[in-house]
């Protein structure tokens, strides 16, 4: 096949998509496809070289980079002749105007298939409150939130009510970023410290989640197609499951299959095949939960272009599965184009 790989974009987890771009370049070209790998932040000059491939690393992108890019450029990338006789796209874009449903219009309306989820189904995965709400009319358990504005976060009385709805310590976030960008864990149950955490959220989006902190185990299910791949256990060394935790090798411990009864294993998988669903997501995602010390599950959220590093679950998964990377990348194509 003639594929085309997009890869870094223009978002905040751009670093860890050249990663995942490179893997996922690496490994077709393995299989003996003809791979070209695109990065749209560069527009209609986006063709990466072995050089530009071999040059990503994973550090944070400063908010400097971030400005200097250009949503335009997407356009004039996805237009360009580059485009013309592929076979399929893989996306490997992480986070905003690549998992978002933005790239996946624009193909949409080139008529270039793409691996994973389609326009809707990635917009209603990006955003946070949105996929909860599904999860909630679907019955998936998923733990209480509310959602704040950025020039909310200094309103005393509100964030008063806030503290109130979800009786405990909280997790903020931005409501349409991963990779634990702009995250938060309040304990505390000072207003400052809430105020603060909204406000570090608010650098990223327009507007924040506050969610009830579960506290317990944290798990993730891929699911291929329509079936649940092996529950994985993430266990930080230090702290919470944060950007240098996920990206940093050493950092964080991960137990796959994780140690449960066969009882939970199939309950916590069930449920990922059911948010998959209700998200409308195709071909591939993978689920987050929390797991109470009563073997309580709570479902936090749907990554529709889960990572593909060297350090991701979704790969470990298919491995403990007996897929190796290879096979999955192809599979994914052919569930989705088939689609």
């Amino acid at each position: 096949m003639n594929i085309v790989v997009l890869l870094g974009g223009i978002s905040p987890e751009r670093n860890i998509s050249l990663l995942s771009g490179r893997a996922v370049v690496q490994a077709l070209r393995g299989k003996g496809h003809t791979v070209t790998a695109v990065d749209p932040a560069r527009g209609a000059n986006g063709i990466l070289s072995n050089e530009d491939l071999l040059a990503a690393s994973p550090r944070e992108v400063t908010a400097e980079e971030l400005a200097s890019f250009r949503p335009m450029a997407l356009v004039e990338c996805v237009t360009s002749s580059v485009f013309d006789g592929i076979d399929a796209v893989f996306i490997a874009l992480h986070g905003k105007y690549g998992e978002d449903g933005y790239i996946q219009s624009l193909l949409d309306l080139r008529g270039i298939p793409y691996t994973g989820s389609n326009a809707l189904a990635s917009a209603m995965g990006m955003d946070k409150a949105v996929s909860k709400m599904l999860f909630a009319v679907a019955g998936i358990p998923t733990p209480q939130w509310v959602t704040v504005r950025p020039d909310q976060a200094r309103d005393a009385e509100l964030l008063v009510e806030v503290q109130k709805e979800l009786r405990g310590p909280a997790v903020v976030k931005p409501i349409d970023q991963g990779s634990t960008v702009g995250m938060t864990i309040v304990e505390s149950g000072s207003l400052d410290d809430l105020s603060a955490a909204i406000e570090i959220a608010a650098q990223f989006s327009q507007q924040i989640l506050v969610e009830r902190y579960i506290p317990g185990r944290e798990l993730t299910v891929a699911v291929l197609g329509d079936e649940a791949l092996p529950v994985i256990e993430i266990v930080p060394k230090a702290g919470f499951y944060d950007y240098e935790n996920k990206y940093t090798k050493g950092r964080t411990e991960y137990h796959c299959p994780a140690n449960l009864t066969e009882e939970v294993r199939d309950h916590l998988q069930n449920l990922a095949v059911a948010a998959h669903g209700v998200v409308g997501c195709r071909a591939y995602s993978r689920v987050d939960f929390r797991l109470t010390d009563d073997n309580l599950p709570f479902c936090l959220e749907v990554n529709t272009i889960p990572g593909c590093t060297e350090t991701s679950l979704v790969p470990m998964a298919a491995r403990q599965a007996g897929i190796e990377f290879g096979d999955l990348c192809e599979e994914i194509i052919r569930l989705s184009v088939k689609a």
